[in-house]
């Protein structure tokens, strides 16, 4: 992955959580992004992986094609990529619901990358 790939993966998959949100507070800087869409990547086939980069893509430019704004996604503000991020997930075509849904899940994994090393220690404790 580029520099700017890893910048604009970190922006994106921030953008899934809303700072002050009932439920789920993230401090900025304590999820590690972009360490998890490149293990994603890396222990994804080729094709997945390609999905995760076009789906990246996709994303960073969507204010030029979705919007109508000179500009990527960086140049929005965080409230505007969260607004951004859910017009994707409900967009008409099924292809960009799906490659940001992608983008998504690799937020997800990332929130949960931190409870994952405790359970699987006390997993095989058990057995």
């Amino acid at each position: 992955m580029t520099r700017w790939e890893q910048a604009w993966a970190s922006e994106v998959l921030n953008a899934f959580t809303v700072e002050g949100a009932p439920g789920l507070n993230v401090s900025p800087g304590e999820v590690d992004y972009v360490g998890a869409f490149s293990r994603m990547r890396r222990g994804s086939t080729a094709l997945a992986s390609l999905g995760l980069r076009l789906a990246l893509w996709m994303v960073v430019l969507a204010p030029l094609w979705l919007l109508g704004r000179v500009g990527t996604f960086s140049a929005l503000a965080l409230r505007d990529r969260t607004e951004l991020l859910s017009r994707l997930l409900s967009h008409s075509s099924f292809i960009v619901r799906e490659l940001t849904l992608l983008l998504k899940l690799s937020a997800a994994m990332a929130l949960l990358g931190r409870a994952v090393p405790v359970r699987s220690r006390r997993t095989r404790a058990c057995d």
